[in-house]
């Protein structure tokens, strides 16, 4: 028997997802024919002028992109926000503060090994009551 056209093929068809087709037509490109060397000619000057239009507009725009960027750098320098100052000054404290640490830190290294050294070349009684501890290097 051949399949006819019920209710669970029509319910087949509702509960499939449709194509989605995709936007801008069939992507040909619309092509001109020209039969006379004077509509060829237009034709090209009509596209180069465009072509030339196009980007005579993107070089002002950039241009002016440029102009832009340039006075508001120039007006930046002049005039340094209240908050950038404020900035700059605590970074430069951290700055010093971190400084600060690093040599306290190498002072107090110093000093510690400059008491072991002495220590170590101080009164042969005190060698004799605390035993050496043996250093293990590796290669």
């Amino acid at each position: 028997m051949a399949p006819t056209a019920g209710p669970s093929t029509q319910a087949q068809k509702q509960t499939q997802p449709q194509r989605k087709r995709k936007a801008g037509g069939t992507g040909k490109k619309g092509k001109v024919f020209v039969e006379d060397k004077k509509d060829l000619l237009s034709l090209m000057s009509s596209i180069t002028s465009s072509k030339d239009e196009l980007s005579s507009r993107k070089i002002s725009k950039r241009k002016a992109a440029v102009d832009e960027e340039t006075q508001l750098a120039s007006e930046g320098k002049k005039e340094k926000s209240k908050k950038s100052i404020e900035k700059e000054k605590a970074l430069e404290r951290a700055k010093a503060s971190l400084v600060e640490k690093q040599r306290l830190k190498k002072n107090r290294k110093s000093a510690s090994n400059n008491n072991n050294n002495n220590s170590d070349r101080g009164d042969p009684s005190t060698d004799s009551s605390t035993p050496k501890k043996k250093k293990v290097g590796f290669a």
